[in-house]
């Protein structure tokens, strides 16, 4: 009797766990539904830390690249001006965004509305993968970085640039993510996204901080 409860009670939290996750997912498309037009947005919520992105890009100078939870397009704008040979692309949970994206890039990009944590892309397909500012919104991030690894041809490289804040600052912003209504998840430590990309397959792993509330991890394939 005892363990039939005891099983009733995981199945609950468990259920309870999958609608905060997908309640998420939802808040995040219909908030970044309706920021489409924003000037905050269109100009790139955190477009100061895009410099680093496109440090590394220059680097590598790839011929295709994706970026994840891509918003309004506001990056990959930079990349098309500063590297109009490579292919780019993109991918978001908001049907707006997307849309918002393919109208600022040109005919060549090619932006996919999708989940990041189960991409409808094909294995091996691009150079680089980055993602800018988007994986705190994400209920299962280990999945989403497992799909960036699937997603990369060998040797390819991961460009991730999220938030990085002061421990006591990260407590009170996790505590406040599930009440506010951009769909924000966790803003994780730096041991926690350096032990997630390792798991995901990663190598050659690099963290710095890029500001005083932000960093830039890159690793390869």
């Amino acid at each position: 009797m005892d363990g039939n409860i005891e099983n009733d009670t995981v199945m609950i939290r468990e259920d309870d766990q999958t609608m905060m996750n997908e309640s998420a997912k939802q808040k995040s498309k219909s908030y970044f539904d309706s920021h489409r037009k924003s000037r905050l947005a269109r100009g790139g919520y955190w477009r100061h830390d895009y410099r680093y992105q496109l440090e590394e890009i220059s680097r590598i100078m790839p011929e295709r690249l994706i970026d994840i939870g891509c918003g309004p397009g506001a990056f990959l704008c930079q990349v098309e001006a500063a590297y109009p040979e490579i292919q780019l692309n993109a991918l978001d949970i908001s049907p707006e965004m997307v849309q918002e994206t393919r109208d600022r890039l040109s005919d060549t990009a090619i932006a996919t509305v999708g989940d990041s944590e189960h991409m409808p892309l094909e294995s091996a397909q691009y150079q680089v993968v980055t993602c800018n500012m988007s994986i705190h919104h994400y209920p299962h991030p280990q999945d989403a970085l497992n799909e960036m690894y699937r997603i990369l041809k060998p040797g390819g490289a991961l460009l991730l640039n999220d938030m990085d804040c002061a421990a006591p600052i990260r407590a009170v912003a996790n505590w406040l993510f599930p009440h506010l209504p951009g769909g924000d998840v966790k803003m994780y430590n730096r041991k926690e996204i350096e032990e997630m990309v390792r798991h995901a397959g990663f190598r050659n792993i690099r963290y710095r901080k890029i500001s005083p509330f932000s960093f830039q991890c890159t690793a390869a394939k």
